[in-house]
């Protein structure tokens, strides 16, 4: 009986803690993004109509009265490209149309009332009214001509499409909605029937006499205590697991350490694990007298105190290098700028400009494939720190990266990345004639992690290839030798793979890992 009303309020608990903080989020959230569409239709339409009232070809036939097909052109291309451009028209002063979907418009006057003050006086405006095409958004936007206005772009958006855009997105929140309550409904009964076995089958009086007795604890430890017994039960926990360790739970740990547990034999083993998003460093002890076994502690501390190595880990440094050398790059930049301007050569400030904007997305479209900021942070920095120093730095076209939402996983690939990219860029130093080349390539699938860095640096001495990834093992000096070791330890979290395979111009690092 008693058991029964423990489960009615977990019930009653359950459904009050999910379905009204959802209920709540789910419509503050909706409402928010239908916003958000509207907006962004809104922002996109004077984008392009600006767009248009500044293109030289648009003022230039409006300036003439040319109906010679031009305008329609730069029209057409703007339509193709702008999923929010359902029809653009484009009226001179007199309010003859320069351009319309119904070609045979073109030449007619423009017969929707028009704010001829507000255009007039170089003002742009929305509506929402009836056309020819049906009912549309409009964004009205004055062209110029030097100083003087000589007509308007109008560019609409169908208010049907914009209302299948707000239906779509409320049917597919009010879905993902019940989803969820049903998602959470099932767990909660699972949970109710499992309760009786996650509380070992004891009643209440007695889980309160166990706990006291097994709160005897050993509190001169400065790690986290887990001791269990022979049948893998918690008998102690001490005072640091429980005050310094808050975020994590007994579960998390057993669950993460079950391939360790379930093996009685009498080894120590240290253990790197990720619980709960934050790393840890392990130690099993199994308890052994004689052949008898007994039970284990598990030691559990964190790496804070070892901060020059949490640096490497998080790839801090890797970033914080790109961007010296973005900076860098990008002061010398304004320096030429700013000596082309005193010198008042304003066309070819422009032309430089221009020049870097063209090689600016020509970089850009390098990472088109890779979503994931942080590795593409720290791909750009990377890729500044090449140019300074002469480096081809290559994307391969089939790299691909989504946008992952497990961080220590893109901390360690960044880390493993950056490092080898490093690594890449140090086998330079001392080859000063060769084309250097790196290439990159980094290809995310459901299950793996594939990367290769590929340059045409210096080679790995055959002697040394079996010990390059050994902690402290370098040919460059004193306090090196950490990067590679680094990426041994990562990929082996991730029960990965290292291949190097090296040619007569150029070596090639392979890593696959699981995900």
């Amino acid at each position: 009986m008693v058991n029964m009303k423990i489960k009615n309020k977990i019930r009653v608990w359950i459904g009050i803690i999910a379905f009204l903080p959802l209920l709540l989020s789910y419509g503050i959230f909706l409402n928010s993004e239908i916003k958000n569409l509207n907006n962004n239709i809104e922002k996109n339409l004077i984008e392009i109509a600006k767009l248009i009232a500044k293109n030289n070809v648009v003022r230039k036939n409006l300036t003439d009265k040319d109906l010679n097909g031009d305008i329609e052109n730069v029209v057409e291309k703007y339509i193709k490209i702008c999923r929010d451009a359902d029809i653009i028209v484009v009226v001179d002063m007199n309010g003859r149309k320069y351009s319309h979907l119904d070609k045979s418009q073109i030449g007619h006057k423009f017969v929707n009332p028009v704010l001829w003050d507000k255009i007039k006086f170089g003002e742009g405006y929305y509506s929402k009214m009836k056309g020819s095409m049906g009912i549309t958004f409009r964004r009205y936007e004055p062209v110029y001509n030097d100083k003087s206005i000589i007509g308007f772009v109008m560019v609409g958006k169908y208010y049907e499409n914009i209302l299948k855009n707000n239906k779509k997105t409320m049917f597919m929140y009010v879905g993902l909605f019940l989803i969820t309550i049903s998602l959470t409904t099932g767990l909660g009964r699972k949970f109710q029937k499992d309760m009786k076995k996650n509380l070992f089958g004891l009643e209440p009086e007695e889980i309160g006499r166990l706990y006291s007795e097994e709160k005897l604890i050993i509190d001169n430890l400065e790690s986290g205590l887990i001791a269990l017994n022979t049948r893998n039960e918690i008998v102690k926990l001490n005072s640091v697991f429980e005050n310094k360790y808050k975020m994590l739970t007994t579960d998390m740990v057993l669950k993460k350490l079950k391939k360790y547990i379930g093996n009685k034999n009498n080894m120590i083993k240290n253990v790197e694990a990720i619980i709960n998003g934050e790393r840890f460093y392990i130690k099993i002890l199994p308890i052994y007298d004689l052949d008898k076994y007994f039970g284990m502690l598990i030691l559990i501390k964190k790496r804070e105190d070892v901060e020059k190595y949490l640096k490497e880990i998080t790839g801090i440094d890797q970033l914080v290098e790109g961007m010296r050398a973005n900076i860098h790059e990008f002061k010398n930049r304004l320096h030429v700028i700013l000596g082309l301007i005193n010198l008042g050569k304003i066309d070819m400030v422009k032309k430089y400009i221009l020049d870097l904007q063209e090689l600016n997305q020509y970089d850009f479209k390098k990472y088109k494939n890779i979503k994931n900021t942080f590795i593409k942070a720290m791909l750009l920095g990377k890729d500044g720190v090449a140019k300074e120093r002469k480096i081809i730095f290559e994307i391969d076209e089939e790299s691909i990266v989504e946008e992952t939402r497990k961080n220590h996983l893109t901390v360690d690939i960044t880390t493993i990345l950056g490092n080898l990219i490093e690594n890449s860029i140090d086998s330079f130093e001392n080859n000063l004639e060769v084309e250097k080349q790196i290439k990159v390539k980094i290809v995310e699938t459901e299950f793996f992690f594939e990367i290769e860095v590929e340059d045409n640096g210096m080679k790995i001495n055959e002697e040394n290839l079996n010990r390059i990834f050994d902690y402290g093992f370098s040919t460059k000096g004193k306090h090196r030798g950490v990067g590679l070791f680094l990426i041994k330890e990562k990929v082996g979290l991730y029960n990965g793979s290292i291949k190097i395979e090296q040619f007569n111009d150029h070596k090639k690092i392979k890593i696959k890992m699981e995900k």
